[in-house]
């Protein structure tokens, strides 16, 4: 595997690589990348492997092979502290108690910070409220402009990644300079001769998010504020100041109830509030700028660009309008693939049915783009696993179908005496079920959004090696729990995408008009690629033994459940829970 990356990056074309978890891919491309004299931008989807590479795996190559090539951790602008934004929400009169005291934490820890890192606090600014007034937006940032720019932490992270060979960064990041949403001083990452892109397979979902519009309430109200901040610090204007807070506050209260073509006619007035006092400072330059995008992204909303699908999502003054690319494959050519740069993408679920075709249209990789390239775990599944698919689970329409799941999840987890991950496609599903497990069974059960952050829940669950980790789609993958205190993985359903997702809609919609089959090509490689990844939990090493257990019916009573079969691990199965019993003993 090493090889193919070498020879990709020396010919300057496109690789995209299934690696099944134990092939050690880090390795495979560290190794390349330390060895060549290109500069490399290695992206990753999340921030566990991002803190692998920087601390455990790099080191350890470059010690290995006796190379040193400069390195870089380059995270998001939000993972930053803005030292403007910080003083000007210290010094505001408008501070409520609670926020001046997390404010007044930050302001000391900032006085010996080495890179303005807000992991490095020990709090979470954004759990405490405080994550919007202590950090910048790409719209609230001034750039070179700001009298605290040598200072900037983010600015020198910047210079960091302008003068390293390697850089780490995250999908979103390269997703965000692609689209060139990076204020007024150009780019946020240097130009590289190499890109690896690892973890590719959530690359299509981000970029959906990434070159489409997010439009809520909060952001109105950022904006509002921040006049007004503005305004204060250009200490008179009082009427004015009085006509921006009327005018901000009806917005943000028709937020709710008035359709958005209304939201936006009082947006203009607003708009031609800030144009008539642009020249007084660049501040009010900067206010100008994000009122007009905010105006445009509206104008996108209610009137739609071909090949764009726009939803609401949320209600009252949660709701929010997405507005999103139908096909990913053709934004990411254009702002990524079309660079005269080497690109490497890997992952451990890029194939669906033993083909990379669902990924390759997703991803606008087409076989002349891009060569593919396949490696099989080493991990003996046979010996290893099993894979309990019962067939009595009811519909999940009938009546009795959620005192059986009840019954057959709490069995399970008696029978591994915990140890175990279970994995639910719905919030729903996960509140009915955790709280019942938490009650009846006598291990510890730590439940998504109860039992503190994900790095919290899973430290807990690494230390207990009898308890149960309860969670949803963001367990189901970037998660690595090797050794025995993971012994079983249950998974509630097949993981289709809920039929209210307006996108989906959308690709399905659009691969019928092209003659194809919405469910067979879109719908169900969706679900199989999710559940490849929840189904990686599990065998994490060659000591690893463990059980899956998926508790869906369908996978015997449908057509497409022998499909979703094949491309599960390929370990014995069974179809009773004596067997499950069997397996547990056998393993102690």
């Amino acid at each position: 595997m090493a090889a193919k990356i070498s020879a990709t990056m020396a010919q300057q074309n496109i690789l995209i690589a299934e690696a099944e978890t134990g092939t050690g891919k880090t390795l495979a491309y560290l190794i390349p990348a330390l060895r060549s004299s290109d500069k490399v931008l290695i992206s990753t989807h999340t921030k566990a492997l991002q803190d692998q590479l920087m601390f455990r795996d790099l080191p350890a190559v470059q010690n290995a092979l006796g190379v040193r090539r400069k390195v870089a951790l380059l995270k998001g602008r939000s993972n930053y502290f803005c030292p403007q934004r910080l003083n000007i929400h210290l010094t505001s009169n408008q501070q409520e108690i609670w926020a001046k005291k997390s404010l007044l934490k930050v302001a000391k820890w900032s006085e010996t910070t080495t890179d303005g890192d807000l992991s490095t606090l020990n709090f979470d600014v954004f759990e405490k409220g405080i994550g919007p007034l202590v950090t910048a937006t790409a719209d609230q940032c001034t750039g070179s402009k700001c009298e605290h720019y040598k200072q900037c932490p983010l600015m020198k992270a910047r210079q960091k990644a302008q003068q390293a060979d390697i850089v780490i960064a995250n999908h979103s990041l390269l997703l965000a300079d692609a689209s060139l949403k990076s204020g007024d001083f150009g780019e946020v990452l240097p130009i590289f001769d190499t890109y690896v892109l690892d973890e590719a397979h959530s690359l299509p979902d981000l970029a959906s998010r990434q070159f489409g519009i997010q439009l809520s309430r909060s952001k109105l109200i950022y904006w509002v504020n921040d006049i007004q901040a503005v305004l204060d610090t250009l200490g008179d204007e009082t009427d004015l100041k009085e006509q921006v807070r009327k005018l901000g506050a009806e917005v943000i209260t028709q937020w709710a109830d008035k359709d958005l073509k209304t939201i936006k006619n009082d947006w203009e007035v607003l708009l031609d509030i800030a144009i008539s006092r642009e020249e007084r400072h660049d501040d009010m330059l900067k206010m100008v700028e994000r009122a007009t995008m905010i105006l445009e992204e509206m104008q996108q909303i209610l009137t739609p660009q071909e090949g764009y699908v726009v939803w609401e999502e949320g209600k009252d003054d949660r709701k929010q309008y997405i507005s999103a690319p139908i096909q990913t494959g053709p934004v990411l050519t254009q702002h990524l693939w079309e660079r005269e740069a080497s690109f490497v993408l890997l992952s451990a679920t890029l194939r669906v049915s033993n083909k990379f075709d669902y990924n390759r249209a997703r991803l606008g990789l087409n076989q002349e783009l891009a060569e593919e390239s396949y490696h099989p775990s080493p991990f003996n599944y046979q010996q290893q696993a099993m894979l309990y698919l019962p067939k009595h689970i009811p519909d999940p329409r009938a009546q009795d179908y959620q005192q059986v799941m009840q019954g057959e999840i709490e069995a399970l987890l008696r029978t591994s005496r915990g140890r175990a991950f279970v994995l639910f496609t719905s919030h729903y599903a996960l509140r009915t079920y955790a709280t019942h497990l938490q009650q009846a069974l006598p291990w510890q059960v730590l439940v998504q959004g109860e039992s503190g952050s994900r790095d919290m829940i899973l430290e807990a669950f690494r230390k207990d090696k009898h308890s149960i980790l309860c969670g949803t789609r963001s367990f189901w993958e970037g998660v690595d729990v090797p050794g025995e205190t993971l012994s079983l993985v249950i998974i509630d359903k097949i993981p289709f995408a809920p039929p209210t997702d307006a996108l989906l809609k959308e690709r399905t919609k659009d691969c019928e008009a092209q003659g194809g089959n919405g469910f067979m090509d879109i719908q169900l490689p969706e679900a199989i690629a999710v559940l490849r990844q929840g189904a990686g939990r599990l065998i994490r090493s060659t000591s690893d033994r463990g059980a899956i257990a998926i508790l869906d019916s369908r996978l015997h009573t449908k057509r497409y459940g022998q499909e979703v079969i094949r491309n599960l691990p390929q370990a014995p199965i069974a179809h009773d829970l004596s067997d499950m019993q069997w397996f547990f003993e056998d393993m102690e």
